[in-house]
């Protein structure tokens, strides 16, 4: 008898689990991320936006990432609810600059200025024939779903610039955080009004220490950083530092998640301001080095004990509220 209903609730819970993946699939609408998983656009085309950054512009998310499909370097997404992600274009392409003609393109990233009404785009430049430039990149565009405009590569005070990332503050300065001196430094550096360029060496973080692929937020008055170790391909320890000034002082890095950071490497940390809360969303890429497009993408709620300590448990799903600013 115990059998007979032991196999009755395996039932029952298969099927609901069949509708409701049905109801999902039918509706054409997700209802949460399943981590580690393809990750796919409304049209059902995987999504590609590695190493990417996000922001917000009216009702709007935008994801914009590197493509490296065929003549593609950066393409753009945008979702009302972090969850489906209609395709808007690529931004980024070989063909309208020759420096792009050969160019390998990683970890773009974009903020407004609001004074020159331009959208800007911050990224690691190298060659497909050559990985030694170590260079940063630039391009603008007046619409952030329209293709961007290239204007130039080049050395941040002439230190090498790979792995990198920019954060806008509140008072409408912004900030580049790269990776140099073949990724042993930390650099951080203050962007000149109209966000084209650097104007000052401000720090170098953790000297020796080792670090990319760097994501900054503030909350409640604190910066956080989370970073990488570097290890090419392969995933490894990822850790954070608090400062209570951008400007530092950075406190010592301390380990967040397990010791491959749940086989993932970070690449943004978005806050998602909602009616009835503020949440943190860690997004990572699980890389596949041997097929780039089998990479996948891991999103996960950042928690928060205090002012100054964070933590990333794992989930398998990630369900997002973006009305309500909730991440579960």
């Amino acid at each position: 008898m115990k059998i007979d209903k032991i196999l009755t609730l395996l039932l029952i819970l298969a099927v609901a689990a069949f509708v409701t993946e049905a109801q999902t699939v039918n509706s054409g609408k997700k209802i949460a991320i399943i981590n580690g998983k393809d990750l796919t656009d409304t049209q059902g085309k995987i999504i590609n936006a590695h190493g990417g950054g996000f922001m917000k512009m009216g009702k709007y998310f935008y994801w914009i990432g590197e493509n490296r499909h065929d003549n593609v370097l950066v393409s753009c997404y945008r979702s009302t609810d972090l969850l489906n992600w209609e395709f808007r274009g690529d931004l980024l392409t070989r063909r309208p600059n020759p420096e792009l003609a050969d160019a390998n393109i990683e970890r773009p990233k974009v903020i407004y200025n609001a004074k020159t009404k331009q959208f800007v785009m911050w990224m690691h430049y190298e060659k497909r024939s050559n990985y030694s430039l170590a260079r940063t990149a630039v391009a603008v565009s007046a619409d952030i779903e329209k293709p961007f405009t290239y204007q130039r590569s080049f050395r941040p005070f002439n230190n090498m610039s790979r792995d990198c990332t920019l954060f806008l503050d509140d008072d409408g300065s912004a900030y580049f955080f790269s990776s140099a001196r073949e990724n042993y430094d930390m650099m951080m550096y203050r962007l000149t009004d109209d966000f084209l360029d650097v104007k000052e060496q401000v720090a170098t973080l953790w000297p020796g220490g080792h670090r990319e692929a760097p994501a900054i937020v503030k909350r409640k008055g604190y910066y956080f950083m989370i970073t990488s170790g570097c290890t090419g391909w392969a995933p490894n320890q990822a850790k954070y530092a608090v400062a209570k000034s951008i400007r530092g002082p950075w406190s010592e890095l301390t380990n967040i998640a397990d010791n491959t950071t749940y086989h993932s490497q970070s690449t943004y940390i978005l806050p998602i301001i909602g009616k009835e809360s503020t949440s943190y969303l860690y997004v990572g890429d699980r890389w596949d080095g041997k097929h780039y497009f089998n990479s996948k993408y891991i999103f996960l709620p950042l928690t928060f004990s205090n002012d100054t300590t964070m933590e990333m448990p794992w989930k398998d799903t990630c369900n997002i509220n973006a009305i309500a600013g909730t991440v579960k």
